[in-house]
């Protein structure tokens, strides 16, 4: 009999640019019955973003959920990924970029109404999609940056 891979947990398993490589590839077979990757806590970066983003365009990935949480993506990155789900892919129903935090919060945003409309368009409600949409995204940069300019008094000092 054959063996049908449905969710794939990869999380923090030392993967880099070349192994997200393999596995992008893998996820554009139309054989690929994947619908959940778990890809957090891995660096490959932009570049591994690109090339997850590649993979997903076809129209055979079946892939609905992509964790993607601190993998080191930054603006174009997650700028390749948003542009997919624009454009090609329509099943994507879920996707994680918590803790990379060079992503800017409009880009987040973006994809994050993409993610809703996706949803939408294969009978998924909004609600379902966005219920803990907000908690899964560390602050950015600039967040952090604001949050200390202006509350220095609750940092304790490091002598």
């Amino acid at each position: 009999p054959n063996c049908t891979v449905v969710t794939l947990n990869l999380r923090d398993n030392g993967i880099g640019l070349e192994g997200v490589k393999y596995l992008a590839d893998s996820i554009s077979h139309s054989d690929c019955t994947l619908q959940t990757l778990n890809l957090s806590h891995n660096r490959f970066g932009d570049e591994g973003a690109r090339h997850l983003a590649v993979s997903i365009s076809h129209s055979n990935c079946a892939l609905e959920t992509l964790k993607l949480d601190n993998c080191g993506i930054r603006d174009a990155g997650a700028e390749a990924l948003a542009d997919v789900m624009r454009y090609d892919n329509h099943t994507l129903k879920n996707i994680t970029l918590g803790q990379n935090l060079r992503i800017s919060r409009s880009l987040i945003e973006k994809i994050d109404r993409l993610v809703e409309i996706n949803a939408e368009s294969i009978g998924c409600s909004a609600a379902e999609v966005g219920k803990k949409k907000r908690a899964e995204y560390g602050p950015t940069v600039d967040e952090v940056y604001r949050f200390v300019r202006f509350n220095p008094h609750l940092l304790s000092s490091a002598d």
